[in-house]
């Protein structure tokens, strides 16, 4: 009687090992054969009521998605911001110097980064709107192809130009805090800080193709830009160019504290000159299509929340860096605002080593728009004109 017994334990205990080893299997396959299988097998009933829609079988997990390509809205507006805050900022002061109140001043601040912030916008949009990714796309798409040269042409030279202005800046920039390390002064060694920042850090960054990889940069920009507007406030604040002072003594008379033209409400055609600073400080819709193309998921109403955002915080920049800038130096803030401050002013030397990374990181983002425009310029003038169907069917008949 035993002997059965021990016979179908046995037949259990190698059925339960075999159902555990089917078990195991299943659960090793990889996820692509379960959603293989989900299209292949049968659909069976569900246990319910009557008139069921049959469901089929579903995978046991979910199939692995790929991994996301591209930039998100934190990291757009960081590089958006970056690009944008270059040198210009340093000009606003200067602008508002020329003789424009403080009401008129913000006013003109706040309607120029509106207007820059929508008009960026719509570039994303035009690109996705006509299936596009760059100026010369939209070009061709909407004024034709034959002559997208000359929004490449314009862009490129825009471009060249920033690229020469920030290098001679990194060059003022970089020399002066040399010369205050004890390097000694040298007619060439302005030219000489250019080359090796272009030969060592510029020309590798330059060449990036994905703009993705200037995150890291871009946000290293930013805190430098976030504290170069921090020591112009705290200098604005602490009273240490106004009250008698050894970094007061050290200015020269052109550059020391002057408010006779300050006003509240004055506007002239001297805000002209602010105007134009804004300008040039809120541009950077060169590269609009390619922050546009290289949004993660990227559509329409994903790019005009990174653009708000970058807008948004650029315009308070500005405004702040503006008044606290002219609230310290008032008539005689110069073009660069670093100017005013005293060589020894330890915050200021920190702010120059920040200005100058900032234009450092942010100079790729130039470059990128250069060489696009020219690539797009060289295949617009080597490629051959159509000819019209009367002129095709002439040159083909005998």
């Amino acid at each position: 009687l035993r002997m059965p017994s021990r016979l179908a334990s046995r037949r259990e205990a190698k059925a339960m090992v075999r159902l555990s080893t089917l078990l195991l299997a299943a659960l090793a396959l990889p996820q692509s054969s379960f959603a293989a299988d989900r299209h292949s097998a049968a659909p069976r009933l569900t246990r319910g009521r009557r008139g069921s829609a049959p469901e089929t079988s579903r995978p046991l997990l979910a199939a692995t998605t790929p991994k996301p390509v591209g930039s998100s809205v934190t990291m757009t507006v960081v590089q958006i911001v970056n690009n944008v805050a270059g040198a210009g900022i340093l000009t606003l002061a200067a602008g508002m110097a020329a003789g424009v109140g403080w009401v008129p001043a913000i006013a003109i601040c706040v309607a120029l980064g509106a207007i820059s912030g929508y008009t960026f916008y719509l570039i994303g949009a035009s690109c996705e709107l006509t299936g596009t990714s760059n100026f010369k796309g939209l070009w061709g798409a909407t004024l034709g192809p034959r002559s997208a040269w000359i929004v490449d042409g314009c862009i490129a030279l825009m471009c060249l130009s920033a690229a020469i202005i920030y290098s001679g800046i990194l060059g003022d920039v970089f020399s002066s805090l040399l010369r205050l390390a004890g390097v000694p002064a040298s007619a060439w060694l302005r030219q000489a800080v250019i080359v090796s920042l272009t030969a060592a850090v510029l020309c590798p960054l330059s060449l990036l193709k994905d703009l993705s990889a200037l995150s890291f940069t871009s946000a290293i920009g930013c805190v430098a830009i976030l504290y170069t507007a921090a020591f112009v406030a705290v200098r604005a604040l602490d009273g240490a160019y106004t009250a008698p002072s050894e970094l007061l003594a050290s200015l020269a008379p052109e550059r020391a504290p002057s408010f006779v033209l300050s006003s509240l409400t004055r506007l002239d055609s001297n805000a002209l000159v602010l105007v134009s600073n804004l300008g040039l400080a809120f541009i950077a819709h060169y590269n609009a299509p390619a922050f546009y193309m290289d949004l993660e998921a990227r559509s329409p109403a994903k790019f005009a929340r990174a653009v708000a955002i970058a807008f948004g915080v650029l315009t308070v920049l500005y405004t702040a860096m503006m008044g606290f800038g002219y609230a310290t130096f008032g008539d005689h803030a110069a073009s660069n605002l670093l100017l005013n401050y005293a060589s020894s002013d330890p915050l200021a030397i920190v702010g120059r080593l920040a200005t100058g990374a900032s234009i450092l990181f942010g100079y790729p983002l130039a470059m990128v728009g250069l060489r696009s425009a020219l690539v797009g310029m060289s295949s617009s003038l080597s490629a051959e004109p159509a000819l019209p169907a009367a002129a095709r069917r002439a040159s083909v008949s005998p």
